[in-house]
């Protein structure tokens, strides 16, 4: 009886040493596996900057319409591409004698929300107009759909060329799916748009901040708003301001134009009508992703502001937002999240700090004062300044998707709050309180907005209409 009890603690000995060993060397696999991939996308790095890359269409204007893909019923739409260098993004990249992976093109659509395709492939053209297809590691719908039956699409294919000095980048790019047959017989291209200043590529991003806006529709007229906005953020520090309208009104334009002279903005086209009842707030998701990877891509903009003509990021315990940026980025951060508070436009206008001499004496961030005492939890009507080489994904009010390496931090509402202007209440009820904050700018911001309703209209001696 000794003997088989000893038996069978030998035999649970060995059985339990053999699961560990076996353990140890799945580790050891898992180890080593890691070790060579880390090495090989670190040689990957090395190779791909070493490289010299030339702009296929030096003359590319780098602007944007949205362009039927295939069969016309469908209303499937392509909007622009981008050339990523980032591979830490991508999932299988390649690197032997003969190519290597430079980076991804990142592609944006109008799709409907579950597309039966389980395949979807990039037809790359050259300049030469020679063309190949390559298989999409990544073909979704982005997050927001709110129950639309059309979603923005964000699509990856990853690019790989051969190892030679310039390697040879594609100029143009369409989608091909098994369930729209002409996307493949008659492929609708769209220009890739690669950085202005290729040289720049791999250069570390400017410390800038950009304003991406959301879409401006139901013929947007609210020339006021729309100048205060603009040089209130330019107070806290913005350089640049990317526009995109569905429809505005002609005075609108003409400040667009205004600013689009100066160099100070952006203007595109955003012609998704065909699909305003059909996918949430005009396209916004595809849209925001467009914008910072325009900012992120084409003009190597740090920061991108991801903002309505409502809303103000504004920093409590420091003097604007660049200075916020500057002391508290520590180089890790995809987002920062503001938290948001509302002011109402139904409440009473205090213009008492309105210089007299002011032609446009109501201004929103002037003359509302009182804002909800309740500040509402993070990504809840939250907005969010991102570091645009973080962001793989971005939502309306959170960062859906950053690169390895990132997380979001959260704005403690004692250093900064989205000051949000509505026309409308969510909660009437809502208790407010006084709030000064926004007028620390009023003096530069009064002098600034009359300034530039000046110089665009001049024939109304300088009045901005106030929708």
């Amino acid at each position: 009886m000794l003997a088989a009890q000893e038996n069978r603690f030998q035999y649970v000995y060995f059985t339990l040493s053999g699961l560990v060993a076996c353990t140890m060397l799945i580790l050891f696999y898992i180890s080593m596996r890691t070790t060579i991939n880390e090495r090989l996308r670190e040689d990957l790095k090395l190779l791909q900057r070493q490289l010299i890359y030339e702009k296929p269409n030096p003359h590319w204007s780098y602007n944007n319409s949205w362009r039927r893909i295939g069969n016309a019923t469908l209303r499937h739409e392509i909007y622009s591409a981008y050339f990523d260098v980032r591979t830490d993004i991508i999932s299988n990249v390649k690197l032997d004698e003969e190519q290597l992976t430079v980076g991804s093109l990142r592609i944006f659509a109008i799709l409907p929300e579950r597309l039966r395709d389980s395949r979807v492939s990039c037809i790359v053209r050259f300049a030469d107009f020679t063309s190949h297809e390559i298989l999409a590691e990544e073909a979704g719908a982005m997050h927001d759909v709110h129950n639309n039956s059309f979603a923005a699409w964000s699509i990856m294919c990853p690019l790989q060329v051969k190892k030679e000095s310039p390697p040879r980048l594609p100029q143009f790019v369409a989608l091909s799916y098994a369930s729209n047959r002409l996307s493949h017989i008659s492929p609708s291209y769209i220009q890739i748009s690669y950085p202005r200043n290729m040289s720049e590529m791999f250069h570390k991003s400017r410390a800038t901040i950009s304003v991406c806006v959301g879409p401006l529709q139901e013929n947007y007229s609210n020339v006021l708003r729309l100048v205060e906005f603009v040089e209130m953020y330019r107070l806290q520090g913005a350089v640049h301001f990317y526009f995109y309208y569905v429809e505005a009104s002609e005075e609108v334009r003409r400040v667009l134009d205004h600013y689009q002279r100066l160099g100070l903005a952006d203007v595109f086209e955003w012609n998704v009508q065909a699909h305003l009842q059909d996918v949430h707030y005009a396209g916004i998701v595809a849209q925001f992703n467009d914008c910072v990877y325009r900012a992120n891509v084409v003009d190597n903009h740090r920061y991108a502001a991801v903002v309505d003509l409502d809303e103000v990021l504004m920093p409590l315990k420091h003097n604007s937002l660049a200075d916020y940026l500057r002391q508290c980025d520590e180089g890790r951060t995809s987002g920062f999240v503001f938290r948001n508070v509302f002011f109402y436009r139904r409440d009473s206008n205090d213009t008492f700090n309105a210089p007299g001499h002011i032609m446009n004496r109501v201004l929103y961030t002037q003359s509302k004062v009182r804002r909800t005492l309740e500040v509402m939890p993070a990504y809840m009507r939250s907005k969010v300044v991102v570091n645009t080489r973080a962001i793989v994904e971005m939502g309306n009010h959170q960062v859906y998707r950053s690169a390895p390496g990132f997380v979001d931090h959260i704005v403690h509402q004692t250093v900064g709050l989205l000051f949000h202007y509505r026309d409308k209440c969510i909660n009437c009820k809502m208790v407010l309180i006084v709030d000064y904050t926004a007028r620390r700018f009023g003096s530069l911001l009064f002098d600034r907005v009359d300034g530039t309703c000046l110089e665009v209209f001049m024939e109304r001696r300088g009045i901005c209409a106030l929708a």
